[in-house]
């Protein structure tokens, strides 16, 4: 016959102890904190899809007003060779 193990003997030690009380409220706390957190995921996820909206624009504008162009010139050269 072995002898018990220390962590399983602290184990058993502290199940059969007393339990502490659980808080009255603990329900409404931890429901109040997940709408929170859902809230907050719901604007993050919001504000990312803006983001993306917003690049996609930024790049549509781009490819079509291609600003990485020079401007055309608005006077002709001289003429040289005449």
């Amino acid at each position: 016959m072995s002898l018990p193990d220390r962590k399983e003997t602290e184990v058993r030690r502290m199940l059969a102890g007393p339990h502490p009380l659980v808080p009255p409220n603990l329900a409404v706390r931890a429901a109040a904190r997940g709408r929170r957190r859902k809230a907050h995921r719901r604007v993050l996820r919001r504000i990312g899809w803006l983001l993306a909206l917003l690049a996609l624009t930024a790049l549509a504008w781009a490819v079509s007003a291609q600003p990485w162009t020079p401007p055309p010139v608005r006077t002709t050269p001289p003429v040289e060779g005449w």
